[in-house]
């Protein structure tokens, strides 16, 4: 019996027609067909929230036998690192995004350098052991990335604010970050501090505000 393989995506050029936060994808119109790519938080933001306007994505097709499933990514780098933590033990494609959206891509690669298990274990879903399984498994090939790069250790956010009111926009980022696995008093004090410091995120985007909280609820 023949065994029927898909053909791989690898690259996705067209123009943004939809975006789901909370779910963490998009779908992108290319030659007249719509295909809906799972991205991070870090990626969305990088695409933006303007519809229509023209988007490049690296593709990463996960398929199994009952599911199909575009993972995109905003360079390379960010592709090969997903392909890293999808080869830890335990550590399938849904918590290798959530470790991409936890962080910039630069300051996960000084985390992993550095051995920084308790910033990892912070990440929704992953518990000690598996911090420690990542860290074993991607140090020596984090340190490469690193060398390649070039790039500082991310820096302290400073002072903690005084309490701040919530708005509708932050009922948006609330449940963008408690679908991602935070609970639902983490998230309010995490946006309250950083509408606090930064009052004029109310009137920003969506994918600023949830950027900024997640870096809070990490401790950065």
């Amino acid at each position: 019996l023949q065994t029927w393989e898909p053909s791989m995506i690898g690259w996705l050029k067209g123009t943004l027609h939809s975006r789901d936060p909370s779910k963490g994808s998009v779908i992108l119109a290319v030659g007249g067909v719509g295909y809906e790519v799972r991205v991070s938080l870090q990626t969305l933001s990088q695409i933006g929230e303007e519809l229509g306007n023209e988007c490049e994505l690296w593709i990463h097709t996960h398929a199994r036998e009952d599911q199909l499933v575009l993972f995109g990514f905003a360079s390379i780098a960010e592709k090969q690192m997903f392909l890293m933590l999808t080869r830890v033990p335990k550590v399938g494609p849904r918590y290798a995004m959530a470790v991409l959206g936890g962080f910039p891509l630069d300051d996960l690669i000084h985390i992993l350098v550095a051995a920084q298990q308790g910033k990892l274990e912070k990440i929704p879903g992953i518990g000690k052991k598996t911090a420690e399984q990542i860290l074993l498994s991607t140090r020596d090939k984090a340190e490469k990335m690193l060398a390649a790069t070039g790039t500082a250790p991310p820096k302290s956010e400073g002072k903690k604010p005084k309490a701040a009111p919530l708005d509708a926009l932050s009922a948006e980022a609330t449940e963008v970050l408690v679908n991602l696995g935070w609970r639902p008093k983490q998230v309010e004090k995490a946006l309250t501090a950083i509408l606090a410091r930064e009052p004029e995120l109310t009137k920003g985007r969506l994918d600023d505000l949830v950027r900024k909280a997640l870096a809070q609820l990490m401790g950065r």
